[in-house]
């Protein structure tokens, strides 16, 4: 089993103030809060870093935490929160078991926003960097992206059609009468009588 922190915490071997459980995921007070309510929310199982849990269970997980985004801030009447993550080493990571903090935040609590945790000057051309996250999506979700475009392209051509004037049935009749009229006379059959 590894060394961790949390894991001694689902095991009962550290005691803390527990907010909600179930059969996948714990909630709990932060030993060292950043503010009132600041809460942890964690998976049982041991997990990393965020994109080593299954996606079932990484589901389960953002549905149990979505619970807690409302009572957390009401109970200590907080004005807004930040749910964040670090996640690995270079993000702060410092407990390598998967956590989300909910923290509380009040007017004039000289916090920062999350955007500025970091400030690194982006050279490279935003669309180059969407293509290579894009590559990196799992196949099905790629799949996914090429039918929403597919589902565009089609509305277009659709509104594109129905843009075009269409013809009235009077029109038509016209045009009709005029192809008529350019045909020329065929009097091959026709006989003379003297």
């Amino acid at each position: 089993m590894v060394d961790c922190i949390f894991c001694k915490i689902v095991q009962g071997e550290i005691p803390v103030v527990k907010l909600m459980e179930d059969k996948l995921n714990l909630a709990f007070l932060d030993a060292r809060p950043r503010s009132p309510g600041h809460t942890l929310v964690i998976p049982k199982k041991h997990y990393e870093k965020l994109e080593d849990m299954p996606e079932e269970e990484a589901k389960e997980f953002f549905g149990f935490m979505h619970k807690l985004t409302k009572a957390v801030p009401g109970a200590v009447n907080a004005q807004g929160f930040n749910l964040g993550v670090n996640n690995g080493k270079a993000a702060g990571q410092e407990v390598m078991h998967v956590h989300f903090n909910i923290i509380p935040r009040f007017e004039e609590d000289q916090g920062s926003p999350i955007q500025g945790l970091v400030q690194v000057e982006v050279k490279e051309d935003p669309k180059e960097i969407a293509k290579r996250i894009k590559e990196n999506l799992p196949a099905e979700e790629n799949k996914e992206e090429e039918k929403r475009e597919e589902k565009k392209e089609q509305e277009k051509k659709k509104e594109k059609d129905e843009e075009k004037p269409t013809k009235s049935s009077e029109r038509e009749w016209q045009e009709f009468n005029l192809k008529e009229q350019d045909k020329a006379a065929d009097y091959s059959d026709a006989r003379r009588e003297y």
